[in-house]
C-alpha cells in the first residue's frame, strides 16, 4: 500500500539516489527485497503494487508512455491497456543451462545483487565464457525464453520516418515517473494546507485525499 506518508518516504529514498537506487527501493516496497529474486519477478511484483497502488486512488492502470525516435528524433507513444501485466516465467527454475561447444553451463537469472556501477555483470550469472559474443546472445535468448519480462519490449514504427526499433519497457523507470508526479503534487497540497491553517505535515497525510480536496478547494491558489 501506498498511502500519503509512504508516497513520500518512498519518494526521498528513490530521489537521493541513481536508478538502481529507485528499483531497490521500489523492489523493497512491493515486497521484492528477497536478493535471490530474479529481476523478472521483481518488475512484476513492482508492477502489481502500481496496479494496486492506482486502484487505491481512483486511477487507470493503462496509461501512455513516450520515447524517442532513434533515427529521426521524433516523439513515439505507446499506450498500455487497462490491466497490462508482465509475463511470467516460462520455467518454475531461476536456472537455466546453455550448452555452448560440447559443455553445459548452469545460469541464473539476473538479480539485483548482479548488476554493478557499470551495468549488468555477466559473469556474476554463472560460470562461462562471457568474452565470447556467441556464448553472450545465446546465454540472453536463454534468460529471455524462460522468463519473457527479462528484456520485455515493444515492436514500434516512426510515423515520421518509417524507422523501427525494439523499445524495452522498463516498468521500474515508468512506475517512478508516475510516483515523481504524485509526490510532488502531494506535496504542493501540504504547502497550500499547511501555510492556510497551520496544520502538520502528519495531520495533512493523515486525511483521506477526498477530505483533503474538499479543504483545498477553499484555498486561494
Amino acid at each position: 500500500m501506498l498511502d500519503g506518508e509512504a508516497l513520500l518516504e518512498l519518494y526521498q529514498r528513490g530521489r537521493a539516489g541513481d536508478a538502481l537506487t529507485r528499483l531497490a527501493a521500489l523492489a523493497q516496497a512491493a515486497g521484492a527485497a528477497d536478493a535471490t529474486l530474479p529481476l523478472g519477478e521483481i518488475d512484476r511484483r513492482i508492477w502489481a503494487l502500481r496496479a494496486g497502488w492506482l486502484g487505491e486512488v481512483g486511477g487507470n492502470a493503462g496509461a501512455e508512455a513516450v520515447c524517442a525516435c532513434p533515427a529521426c528524433g521524433a516523439r513515439l507513444e505507446f499506450t498500455l491497456p487497462p490491466g497490462f501485466a508482465l509475463p511470467e516465467p516460462q520455467s518454475g527454475t531461476a536456472e537455466v543451462v546453455v550448452d555452448w561447444q560440447g559443455r553445459a553451463h548452469v545460469l541464473h537469472q539476473p538479480r539485483l545483487s548482479d548488476i554493478g556501477p557499470g551495468g549488468l555483470r555477466l559473469q556474476a550469472l554463472g560460470d562461462g565464457p562471457w568474452q565470447d559474443p556467441g556464448f553472450v546472445d545465446l546465454a540472453a535468448q536463454a534468460l529471455q525464453q524462460a522468463d519473457p519480462a527479462l528484456g520485455f519490449g515493444f515492436a514500434m514504427t516512426c510515423p515520421d520516418c518509417g524507422a523501427t526499433r525494439d523499445q524495452l519497457f522498463d516498468p521500474g523507470g515508468y512506475f517512478w515517473a508516475e510516483i515523481e508526479q504524485a509526490a510532488r503534487r502531494l506535496l504542493a497540497e501540504v504547502i497550500r494546507l499547511a501555510r492556510a491553517f497551520g496544520w502538520s505535515e502528519a495531520q495533512i497525510l493523515a486525511m483521506p485525499p477526498a477530505r483533503r480536496a474538499l479543504y483545498l478547494a477553499e484555498v486561494t491558489p
